[in-house]
C-alpha cells in the first residue's frame, strides 16, 4: 500500500510559477493526486499544497522543488503534526425509496444537502481526505452521478509555520 504525503510549498507569486512547478512534476513523473494554490497570507507569496502517493519520491520531490528559483521553501507536513481538509460536492442518484437512507449516510459525515433534484441529491461535505474517501465509497452504492473535489489544504499544528526560517 502506498502512503500519501502532503508537501507544503512557499512560492513567489509571479506569473509562470505554477507552470514551472507542474512542468517539473510532469517531466520527473511524480505521481500526485492533489494540488492546490492560494495566497499565502504574506505579500508577494503563494502557498501550494501537493499530495504525492509514493514514499520513494518524497525526498526527491522536495529536492527537485527547491531547484525552482521561485520556490522559497518546500517541506513535508507530517500527518500527525498537521491539519488537513478538503471539500467535495457529490451528486447521487436517488428515488423515494432510498432518499432517507442516503441522507442518513451523509449525516454521519456532516454533509449538507445543497440541491434536491427529481432523481438526485447533491451534497457538500468537508473533512480529511480519508473521511471524504469513505463517504464517497458509501455513496457509490447508490450511484454517483457527478463529483467535484477541491484538493487538499493543510497546515502544521502548533506554532510552526511554513514561512519561518
Amino acid at each position: 500500500m502506498e502512503n500519501k504525503h502532503i508537501i507544503g510549498l512557499l512560492v513567489h507569486n509571479h506569473p509562470g510559477v505554477l507552470l514551472r512547478v507542474t512542468s517539473l512534476i510532469s517531466r520527473r513523473g511524480f505521481n500526485i493526486d492533489s494540488l492546490t494554490v492560494s495566497p499565502a497570507g504574506i505579500e508577494g507569496f503563494s502557498r501550494m499544497t501537493i499530495r504525492i502517493n509514493d514514499d520513494s519520491q518524497v525526498e526527491q520531490f522536495i529536492n527537485q522543488m527547491m531547484k525552482i528559483v521561485d520556490v522559497k521553501k518546500a517541506e513535508v507536513l507530517p500527518e500527525t503534526e498537521s491539519v488537513a481538509s478538503e471539500l467535495v460536492l457529490v451528486k447521487v442518484s436517488s428515488n423515494e425509496t432510498n432518499k432517507n437512507d442516503i441522507i442518513a449516510v451523509t449525516s454521519l459525515y456532516h454533509a449538507s444537502v445543497v440541491n434536491i433534484g427529481e432523481n438526485s441529491l447533491t451534497f457538500r461535505a468537508s473533512g480529511t481526505p480519508s473521511q471524504l474517501d469513505m463517504l464517497i465509497r458509501e455513496l457509490s452504492v447508490y450511484g454517483i452521478l457527478e463529483m467535484a473535489r477541491t484538493g487538499i489544504a493543510a497546515l502544521e499544528t502548533g506554532d510552526k509555520c511554513l514561512y519561518e526560517g
